[in-house]
């Protein structure tokens, strides 16, 4: 018997709302520069995540509605791990592509990008995020004009914790690699993080096959406020388990100074004006952690970001202290926030002045 058709890439749509602009994000994929067909062209997949699938199919324009799969999830949860391990479970394609059914990608893009995975093998490729409002999201901050097999620890692989781009389908399945919906957000960060430090190569796709993340929708289903420990349960897991414990000291120390930087200090951020003993016993938590585990990713932190971390471990910080603390860590460009409490560090690659240097030029 001949052998079922094979996709060369799966692109999945989650959506959980007939609010949600889905076929703007299927018009896109439509655009991507590859044929739509299960033989060796691009599936599309939109999983139905607790809503009926003939409410979002009534939502495609008539065109669309053949070439799209719609598969129900109904879990009950707001959590985007299901349907995207539903999708990913299902897929025979080489590759998959996760793409928030908010946005779109750049006319052209899947072929790019394939085309780069195609040509060098790669595990994965990351394009450019780029905001509809204007603006790029700046991760990962690679070394100045690197673009092809970038390396976890000096290409700064860490900050890019979105699976947004194009991954070799066989790196997550023979891995076990699945997203955690254990979790209420950073459903993600176990499954790139072991992707982007897994060994496999790792390319940028070219700058104009980017994604477009559009900011016109009411709520993103990850956003809200929840406690501060339940936003870092995900990353204080991660480092306290036994895959990141069997890295090498310098890749533990990489993804460290990136969840203190990115989930610790924006999450204390947000919670400023609030500040609660509970979140101060959050903060504790994760610094005694990384104090065990990856002490030198203490050492590439700002003075600023130093101050601010000894604060919200003490007991009795209120929040005006907190909030001013906080304001002062991200009055980028002073010696505050350039320079490192020992200097024999301030030249690091994770320290602020060449973090920032590269994270310009991106």
């Amino acid at each position: 018997m001949p052998s079922a058709p094979t996709p060369l890439v799966d692109v999945i749509i989650p959506v959980h709302t007939t609010a949600r602009p889905v076929d703007r994000t299927v018009r896109s994929v439509v655009a991507g520069g590859l044929p739509i067909s299960d033989s060796g062209g691009v599936h599309i997949t939109v999983v139905c995540h607790n809503v009926g699938a003939d409410l979002i199919r009534d939502r495609l324009a008539p065109e669309h509605r053949p070439l799209v799969e719609l598969v129900e999830c109904s879990d009950g949860t707001g959590n985007p791990a299901g349907p995207r391990n539903l999708a990913l479970e299902r897929s025979s394609a080489r590759y998959v592509s996760f793409v928030d059914s908010d946005d779109t990608l750049a006319p052209g893009a899947l072929a790019a990008w394939t085309a780069v995975a195609e040509r060098h093998g790669s595990a994965a490729v990351l394009p450019r995020l780029v905001r509809s409002a204007g603006g790029a999201l700046r991760t990962p901050v690679p070394r100045p004009f690197r673009r092809a097999d970038l390396d976890p620890v000096k290409d700064r692989l860490a900050y890019r914790t979105t699976s947004l781009g194009l991954i070799r389908r066989e790196v997550l399945t023979d891995r076990g690699l699945r997203f955690q919906g254990q979790y209420a957000t950073g459903e993600d960060q176990g499954l790139t993080v072991r992707a982007w430090f897994g060994g496999g190569r790792i390319d940028l796709a070219p700058r104009r096959a980017h994604y477009i993340v559009h900011d016109d929708a009411a709520a993103r289903i990850s956003r809200g406020q929840r406690p501060l420990a339940d936003d870092l349960a995900a990353f204080t897991d991660l480092l306290g388990g036994s895959w990141y414990a069997g890295l090498a000291e310098e890749q533990r120390a990489a993804i460290a100074a990136k969840v203190l930087r990115v989930q610790l200090f924006s999450g204390v951020h947000a919670r400023a004006p609030q500040w609660s003993p509970a979140d101060a016993q959050a903060c504790r938590e994760l610094t005694d952690l990384v104090a065990a585990v990856a002490a030198p990713a203490l050492d590439v932190l700002s003075r600023a970001d130093r101050d601010l971390l000894e604060l919200i471990v003490r007991p009795g910080a209120t929040a005006a202290e907190v909030v001013a603390a906080s304001a002062r860590r991200r009055r980028f460009g002073r010696p505050a926030t350039l320079l490192t409490r020992d200097l024999r560090t301030v030249l690091h690659r994770d320290a602020p002045p060449r973090f920032m240097a590269a994270s310009l030029v991106v």
